[in-house]
């Protein structure tokens, strides 16, 4: 019995040693990186919106954006939805703060994911007008943007207003493969308590993005050998074999398919929001530009096809559809006169250069190198009348 005593309470004193140092690191790692870099915050709800992040969550400011500080006055702001945002990437490598820098200018980020056009133009015609800017940014994202402006009528009264005439009194038809389901997520050991220390501790959040980083990029092999191609496809690139992704053409292709009514119905949203935003940013006597954000998919298509790689049919749906929805909504832009900046020939430079502008899982976010790209063609376009 004294024996089984004296190892319970050396277990006892090596479990209290154990979390002191947990919480002394997770203290210095709170000091040491930024809390907005690591932390996953949980979304409130907002009645035009739909949800948006409590003042200072997470290290996010006191509007709830991904800044250090909220401004008295911003030369520039961007809007948008997790592209803009910088999600996957550290805050500073987020395009519109890399904007900041490369132009010298004071630019305020107000992206969050989940955001589409509906919610671009409320930014634009109420929190934007506080920074009093002299340059309205709005990105547009080809992989989900649609669908966030067909579904956020269905879903808040405060824009049911903003359904096709004859759809209203119905929900539009859901898509094929839902965006959310058609790339499952790798199921994870422990998943519970993963998912509430990437909330709360900006240590894991550190330890998941470094020394964890090769596990997940091996954890999402082999679930995409599991899968079909048009789902989850890994992909080297033969002539740098060190530069990896996993493509997940058939989430991307569905949620641009205009044959069915859903994305048809966004379409014809997104293109009224934006002639409302130019309408409103008219109205306060500032400049509109738009940032054409392209899918991964898209940006590989050339390089994947001039390597010869097997592309699934979902793939080269998707290259052919991205394309296609680009020109109608440029056609709809040139109508009403807003100007626009396309990224996609400088990101698919960087991809012929094989450089890593997206991670090498299946997320679709750019990597701060990817952000860049976005960033410089910004700035060349703003410098031009």
């Amino acid at each position: 019995m004294s024996s089984l005593k004296s190892k319970l309470q050396s277990a006892g004193l090596a479990v209290v040693a154990i979390a002191v140092s947990v919480l002394l690191a997770e203290g210095a790692s709170r000091l040491v990186v930024d809390a907005a870099d690591f932390l996953n915050v949980d979304p409130v709800a907002d009645a035009y919106l739909g949800h948006k992040l409590a003042p200072g969550a997470g290290g996010h400011d006191e509007l709830g954006f991904r800044n250090r500080s909220v401004p008295a006055q911003a030369n520039i702001v961007a809007i948008g939805d997790s592209m803009t945002y910088g999600s996957g990437a550290p805050r500073d490598g987020a395009w519109p703060q890399q904007l900041a820098v490369l132009s010298g200018d004071s630019v305020y980020n107000m992206g969050l994911g989940g955001y589409g056009p509906l919610q671009y133009l409320h930014l634009a015609g109420h929190q934007a007008k506080q920074f009093k800017p002299k340059q309205l940014l709005v990105s547009f994202y080809f992989g989900n943007d649609f669908i966030d402006a067909a579904m956020l009528p269905q879903n808040l009264p405060n824009w049911a207003s903003w359904r096709p005439s004859g759809a209203a009194s119905a929900p539009a038809a859901a898509p094929a493969v839902a965006p959310s389901e058609a790339a499952p997520k790798p199921t994870k050991r422990g998943g519970a308590l993963r998912d509430w220390l990437s909330r709360h501790s900006v240590l894991y959040g550190l330890l998941r993005t470094t020394v964890l980083a090769p596990f997940a990029v091996a954890e999402q092999k082999k679930l995409a050998d599991k899968m079909t191609p048009d789902e989850r496809m890994s992909w080297s690139d033969p002539a740098a074999p060190d530069i990896k992704t996993v493509f997940t053409a058939q989430q991307r292709a569905s949620a641009q398919d205009q044959t069915q009514p859903t994305m048809r119905e966004g379409m014809e949203i997104t293109k009224r929001a934006f002639a409302a935003i130019k309408d409103e940013a008219d109205k306060q006597g500032i400049p509109l530009r738009v940032v054409l954000i392209p899918t991964r998919e898209r940006v590989y298509c050339a390089y994947l096809k001039s390597t010869k790689a097997n592309l699934p049919p979902a793939h080269l749906k998707l290259c052919d559809l991205e394309e296609a929805n680009k020109t109608e909504l440029l056609q709809a832009f040139q109508a009403k006169g807003i100007a626009y900046v396309d990224p996609t020939a400088a990101m698919e430079e960087q991809v012929r250069q094989h450089v890593q502008i997206y991670p090498p899982t299946s997320d679709g976010h750019p990597t701060s190198l990817g952000h860049k790209v976005i960033a410089e063609a910004v700035l060349a376009s703003l410098k031009k009348p």
